[in-house]
This record gives structure tokens, sequence and C-alpha cells, in this order.
């Protein structure tokens, strides 16, 4: 869970390839862990990163887009990145057990078409 925690933290200060290449594999990995809190922690995070990934730019980060103060237009890789490898998770994780589960994959699910926010669970 630990790890989770610190994907939100460190979400925009990653590039497209550490998202790739490290913390979507971690991430596929606790999609299906035997413990409810951690796939509630994994729907939150990838709330958190497709926000990331909708902005992210080919190169950098969105932290040194925001400290330079320049703009790039978002990679149309991060946009992949959600469609490929984030929302067909979601979409096991809003078919879980746990209500809460349910809830958050569902509202991370929401976020990727810009859809208003439910809520409550």
């Amino acid at each position: 869970m630990e790890k989770l925690l610190k994907v939100q933290t460190l979400a925009t200060v990653v590039s497209l390839d550490v998202v790739s290449k490290s913390i979507l594999p971690m991430m596929d990995k606790l999609v299906v862990d035997d413990i409810p809190n951690i796939r509630f922690n994994v729907a939150k995070s990838y709330s958190e990163l497709i926000t990331v990934l909708k902005r992210l730019p080919s190169e950098g980060t969105i932290y040194s887009l925001e400290k330079s103060g320049n703009s790039a237009p978002p990679s149309p890789r991060g946009q992949e990145l959600i469609e490929e490898r984030i929302l067909p998770n979601l979409e096991k994780l809003q078919k879980d057990d746990d209500v809460d589960v349910r809830f958050f994959a569902t509202t991370a699910a929401a976020s990727i078409s810009g859809e208003p926010m439910v809520t409550s669970p």
C-alpha cells in the first residue's frame, strides 16, 4: 500500500517512460491482490494517473512544465496508456466484490472521459 501512496505523490514528477515501464506493471499485479484495501487504493491511484497522463508531454514531467512556465501539448501516448493499460484494469475492478473498490474504479473510469465524479459509494 505504501507504493500506491507514492504513486499518488510522485505522479506529477515522472515521465511517460517511468509510468509505462515501472508504475503500470506494478499496478497490474496489484489489481488482483487478495486484500480489498489494496485494490481500493489501486483504483484511487489510477484516477490520479489518468489526470497526469491526460496532461503529460512526450518529454519531461508535469512538474517540470509547471516550474518552467512553458506549455506543451499532451502526448498521444498518454491517452494510449489510459485506454490500453488502465481502462482494462478498471473494468476488472468495476466488477469487484468489494463495494468501495467498485466505487473508486467507476469514479476513475469516469474521469477518462471527463464525466462528472460520483460523490458517494
